[in-house]
């Protein structure tokens, strides 16, 4: 009686064990900062203060799975990270470069997607900002308003050069991890969130290498019906 007593036990632990989430962040010289993780509605599902370069969610009930916001404001620094939580445990270190993504141990098959993705637009996209930067900040230097209209046309020209390349440089990057990855169904999400709708077609080419099993889930499918209307309009 005493070991189906003890079963049952082991059995409603491991049971809510697995409806649970714990994350354990490392956040070398940022003491004093906020970690506050949101969802897409603007809630805020947690918020810790980080202490002596860590930062602990303790074990607690996932109350919904998806993505969110992960975001960290320590002093002059405020940076955004994409994340997808699920029940299991998150090992969380925060960049000391603001161009890098967070460095995530955990079984969730979606994080391990979603950081491929981030580190490979990292590594491509990285060695052009810096260059856009410049140019941008040019832009807003107060000092251009005593310059000619030749040197204010080869700032803007710059500018607008960095974005068609920007542009260029995402659909390139959506194809190499496509290739890697094709039953990915984060995706369907990233497109999602971009601004597909003024150039459809070549997202919706990219959108037609994903497996059948990803254009065919609920997301895949209202964004598929969306590019093909729209990639039909031009």
């Amino acid at each position: 009686m005493r070991l189906l007593y003890l079963i049952a036990i082991g059995l409603i632990l491991s049971g809510c064990n697995l409806n649970s989430i714990e994350i354990k962040g490392t956040a070398q010289g940022m003491d004093g900062g906020i970690v506050t993780i949101t969802g897409a509605s603007g809630k805020t599902y947690f918020k810790e203060v980080i202490k002596s370069g860590h930062f602990l969610i303790p074990q607690q009930p996932v109350s919904a799975y998806g993505y969110f916001t992960l975001s960290i404001l320590s002093g002059d620094i405020s940076r955004d990270y994409e994340v997808y939580l699920e029940a299991g445990q998150y090992a969380i270190e925060i960049p000391q470069k603001e161009n890098e993504y967070l460095k995530i141990k955990t079984d969730s098959k979606t994080q391990i997607q979603l950081s491929d993705y981030y580190n490979l637009e990292n590594r491509e996209a990285n060695k052009y900002r810096q260059e856009d930067a410049m140019w941008n900040a040019k832009l807003k230097d107060p000092k251009v308003e005593s310059l000619s209209d030749e040197e204010f046309k080869v700032i803007t020209d710059h500018i607008a050069a960095g974005k068609a390349r920007q542009h260029g440089l995402t659909i390139a990057i959506l194809d190499m991890f496509i290739k890697k990855h094709p039953q990915t169904d984060i995706i369907p999400h990233i497109i999602g969130n971009m601004d597909y709708q003024a150039d459809p077609e070549p997202f919706y080419l990219l959108f037609k290498k994903l497996s059948p099993e990803v254009q065919n889930s609920k997301e895949g499918k209202e964004l598929g019906m969306e590019l093909q209307q729209l990639s039909s309009k031009k």
